[in-house]
Formats: C-alpha cells, structure tokens, sequence
C-alpha cells in the first residue's frame, strides 16, 4: 500500500478488536492486540499501541499526529503512516476496509497454524468440546465465589489443609507404604484425582471468563510423561498482570479446596479402614501436586504467576537469552534492559540453574544406585552414559524440528 484510502481518513478498528496492556519481552514492551473473528493475537509495540488505541472513528490522521507529536516529541512522516496502514490493511483491523478472501485466508492460516503445534513426540494437544456456552451458563451463578467474602476465607481453608497434611505427614506416609488397597480403592482415587485435576482446569477457564476472556477448548494434554486436562484461555495476555496472577493461581486454588472435604474425613471420621486411608492418599498426593505446581522453575502455574507478577511474557526463554547476550558480549549487551528486569532475569537464570542441577543430580545418584545393586558399578556408568547421549540426541533432533511458527500470534 503506497497511499491511504479515504475512507481511512478517520480510521476505527473493527468491532471486537482488543487491545492489551504492557508486557516486558526480552527487554521491549510489547502489547497483544486479538482478532476474534480470524483467531489472530498480534503484537505490537508501545507507539502502535498509542495510535491503535485512539483509531475510534472520531480521529482524524491530523488529531491522531498531534496526540502523537505532544505524548512522543516528534511527528510522523508518510513513510510512518504508510508502514502503520500497510500492517492494519495486512491483518485487515480496520473497520470499512476489510477483504472477505483476505478475512478467510487469515482464519485458515491460524486455524493451520494451531493444528500444526498440537502434536510432537514430547507433548501433544488433543482438544475435546469448546466449554464457552457451559461457562457463561454457570458464571452467573458462581459470581459470588469470586469476591473477597468468599475467597479469604477459603484461602484460609487451604492453608489449614496444607498445615493438617505436614502435621499428619509421617501417618499419611505410613499408609500409602502399607500397600495391599483393594482394586475398588485404586480406582476411586483415579476417578477422584482425574476429577479434581479437571476442576482445576476449570477453575483457569472460569476465572478467565469471569474477567472477560474468552475460553476456546478443553481438551486432554500429553505432556511427557504425564497425561492431563487443559484449558485454553489465550486471552490472558489482555489482562493486568493481577488478572493473569489470579487466572494462573485459580487452578491451585481449587485443587486444594476440594481436598477440604478429605481433610474432615481424615481427622473426624473413621480413624482406620478404607476411607480414612483414600482420604489420607488424597491428601498426600493432591497436597504434593499443589506444591509441584507451585515451583516457579517447571513450566506450570507457579511460573506464569511469577511471570506474571513481574509483567514479564517469558521468563525463562529472556532469562536464556538475558544469560546469551552477557556470557557472549559482556555487560555491556545487557545495559538495554530496565534494572528491575536484569535482576529479575539474573536471579531467576540462576535460581532455575541450581534447581535444574539438584533435580538432575539427585535422579542420577537414585538411577545409580538401583542399577548398581542389579547390574554392578561398571554396567551402571554404562547404562547411564547411553541414556544420556541418547536423550541429547533426541532433544537435539525435536529441537531441530520444532516449528518456528507461533499459534495465533503475529
């Protein structure tokens, strides 16, 4: 596009565009702005964001360029304006211009693009139904579940749950060790399990719904080695970074209230037999997934609320590359970045070092020492050396491999 259209003279974008607030990427602070008609999330940058955010029909280009001049201290020029209308026009955002082939090729690609990073060899998506009509049913009448009157004292609830579970502990151990359950009892605590785990999801798509986000799937999720539910709420990048806390943290949250129940059972109902012992593994087991769940150096939902938190869209990939640039370059490539960020990306990078080198190391020493009492020292060296180049192998292959496109986000 080399001219603007006139049409464009007071520019709105089309209905249901949404903007999103400010986030932190690898040092810049990039905005998402979603299509809900194309399935697209783009990003743009501040100065975009600034224009695209007044582009409500009632602007002219001359009002929009002086609110750009008086906030930025300087003018756009054609070439500005041209390279601005040529993106809008490429992602068809403004309302009068709009291609219908162009609008069909968009949802297609990004209906493409979501199928093609679904599947591979390490984790796999598998979508099942599409849970908005269900929660803007329920949401009316759970609305009173997220005020404070509700929530502070269920926050207390799960704090006495989880102080119950470590004064218990050596009880609650010795029963999961006796073995010897009936088959009956094995599968009510599958059952129970895959059930609150499915609350959980849950919980992430009402909460995303309650701040207005739009909830597209639930499906079943492989990641290696574990198979669980998931919930899609993309729509979490147009919240403040206190939405996307609470989002992220509602999973937990309810993961642990539903074990409310098993903790009364516990403690007032029968102090031996079937039921005290599947309430005394539920507690164990669903308190010690909250917890994993809660480390902010696995990717789960203890991560995304410390990202979160510090506004920052990814954590861990711009603490690698944070790390990249100062190992290669000095700190003299690092000087770019805000100072809360650097110290954020510094501690976090080392905090997650030292995590990833305790985890590993305790594993090889558990492998080594049961393969040594079946195989013998020598054998156990060699075994562990060819499971270690075979996975580097494998890690270097699906690296290779992995799609560089993202899904839905431009």
């Amino acid at each position: 596009m080399t001219t603007v259209d006139a049409t464009w003279v007071r520019p709105r974008l089309r209905a249901g565009i949404v903007l999103g607030p400010g986030q932190w990427r690898d040092g810049k602070l990039v905005h998402h702005v979603k299509d809900p008609e194309t399935g697209w999330f783009y990003r743009i940058g501040p100065r975009e964001h600034f224009l695209l955010s007044r582009m409500d029909g009632t602007r002219t280009l001359d009002d929009l360029a002086a609110e750009y001049a008086t906030s930025y201290r300087r003018r756009l020029g054609p070439e500005n304006w041209q390279q601005l209308f040529g993106m809008l026009h490429q992602r068809q955002l403004l309302d009068g211009a709009t291609d219908p082939q162009a609008l069909a090729r968009l949802t297609a690609t990004a209906a493409e693009n979501a199928t093609r990073t679904r599947r591979g060899p390490l984790s796999a998506r598998f979508p099942l139904f599409d849970p908005e009509r269900l929660f803007t049913r329920l949401l009316p009448a759970m609305s009173p579940l997220f005020s404070w009157w509700f929530v502070v004292p269920a926050l207390l609830a799960v704090l006495a749950v989880a102080g119950y579970v470590v004064v218990c502990l050596p009880e609650m151990l010795a029963g999961v060790g006796r073995g010897g359950r009936p088959l009956a009892a094995v599968l009510a605590a599958v059952v129970i399990t895959w059930a609150v785990v499915f609350l959980h999801e849950c919980a992430h798509g009402l909460t995303c719904r309650h701040f207005g986000g739009r909830v597209t799937e639930i499906g079943v999720m492989w990641r290696f080695p574990m198979l669980a539910p998931y919930c899609k709420v993309d729509d979490i990048v147009l919240f403040t970074p206190r939405r996307r806390v609470a989002t992220a943290f509602a999973g937990v949250f309810v993961s642990m209230l539903a074990l409310v129940p098993f903790a009364v059972l516990h403690g007032w109902g029968p102090a031996t037999g079937g039921l005290h012992d599947l309430a005394g593994a539920m507690l164990l087991f669903g308190t010690a997934t909250a917890a994993i769940n809660l480390v902010p150096f696995l990717r789960l939902d203890g991560y995304h609320m410390l990202g979160h938190a510090l506004n920052l869209a990814d954590l861990r990939g711009d603490s690698y590359r944070f790390y990249g640039r100062l190992l290669r370059q000095g700190a003299g490539a690092v000087r770019g970045y805000r100072p809360r960020d650097r110290a954020a990306y510094a501690l976090y990078g080392l905090a997650s070092a030292v995590f990833a080198v305790t985890v590993l190391t305790l594993l090889v020493r558990y492998w080594y020492d049961a393969l040594h009492g079946w195989v013998g020292a020598g054998w156990a060296v060699t075994i562990l050396v060819a499971e270690a180049v075979l996975v580097a192998a494998l890690l270097a292959r699906f690296t290779a491999r992995r799609p560089t496109a993202t899904t839905g986000t431009g």
